[in-house]
């Protein structure tokens, strides 16, 4: 997200004197990302390295691993600046090192950088307060959805994982991608309608089958990928679990299908980050499936895929 439309944005929102404040809140823009943390205590920012990982991450190689933190007590928020390469501005002005900011609704922190063909970006951290803003910003989130679902699209899925990766609760994962059994025959005998209510109550299971939304998205046309933050063992418990409740759930609809599921252990790769290369790899277990029995679940290593 560039500077320039955030301002756009902005300039939109009159915020009513009677608003109700609302718990701070800090909106991340990152590039087709928005992510939201509760702001409470004091709270680290900054680039994940190795085992640190900040309270509020951001997954990019030109932030700092130490950019600065956030005091908040009560409804008031103080954001207090790291010595960094990159220099956060505040009201078009660069901060200086242990400089103190006492943030106010509406007020941005921006991280201004540029990408490999020279053109300017920028991280944008927007500090919300009032039930306005907050419904704003959530709403801008929505727009980085999938339309029919309301699962999170590829690019945000992609940028959430980057930013999240090496949290403590994936360090035992699996990346899975679900494909829906003979999809093009359910739209050909019941109607595209039949398909789109098939595919609603697939997110729906995925969503009821994980802690945050925003480790499942819609890769695109039936094809889902999530993240089991598990072990192999209890990642495959779990996604038959998935497959058999969306065989249940479809059924009651009227609109049964089955689904076919490809997994590999996030560590299949050598840099975990690289969520094509994962997908590459979860992709040939779920071809095993699909050229064999479908309705199956299939694993992928090195050595083997496994049913």
């Amino acid at each position: 997200m560039d500077e320039s439309r955030s301002k756009t944005i902005l300039s939109l929102v009159e915020t009513e004197e009677d608003d109700k404040r609302l718990r701070p809140t800090l909106f991340v823009c990152y590039g087709h990302s928005i992510s939201e943390y509760r702001l409470e205590g004091r709270q680290s920012m900054g680039r994940p390295t190795g085992d640190f990982v900040p309270d509020i991450p951001i997954h990019a190689r030109f932030i700092s691993r130490d950019h600065g933190y956030f005091i908040t007590e009560g409804d008031k928020t103080t954001y207090v600046a790291s010595r960094t390469t990159n220099s956060i501005r505040y009201r078009g002005t660069d901060t200086l090192p242990d400089s103190r900011l006492t943030l106010k609704d509406g007020d941005e922190l921006i991280i201004p950088w540029t990408d490999k063909d020279g053109k300017d970006k920028s991280v944008i951290l927007v500090y919300a307060q009032t039930r306005t803003r907050i419904n704003l910003w959530r709403e801008l989130q929505k727009a980085s959805r999938d339309s029919l679902t309301n699962l999170s699209d590829r690019e945000s899925f992609t940028a959430w994982w980057k930013q999240n990766r090496e949290k403590k609760d994936y360090s035992e994962a699996v990346l899975f991608i679900l494909d829906v059994d003979d999809f093009k025959r359910l739209n050909d005998s019941a109607g595209h309608n039949a398909g789109d209510v098939a595919l609603c109550l697939i997110a729906g299971e995925l969503k009821n089958a994980v802690r945050y939304e925003n480790q499942i998205c819609r890769w695109g046309g039936d094809e889902f990928v999530g993240i089991i933050p598990a072990g192999a063992k209890e990642a495959l418990h779990r996604l038959n679990d998935i497959g058999n409740a969306i065989c249940e759930a479809t059924a009651a609809a009227g609109v049964p299908v089955s689904v076919s599921i490809g997994y590999t252990d996030i560590h299949s790769v050598d840099n975990s980050e690289n969520v094509e290369a994962l997908i590459e790899l979860a992709d040939k277990a779920l071809y095993r499936v699909k050229t064999s029995s479908k309705n199956g679940i299939a694993a992928y290593d090195k050595h083997n895929i496994t049913n």
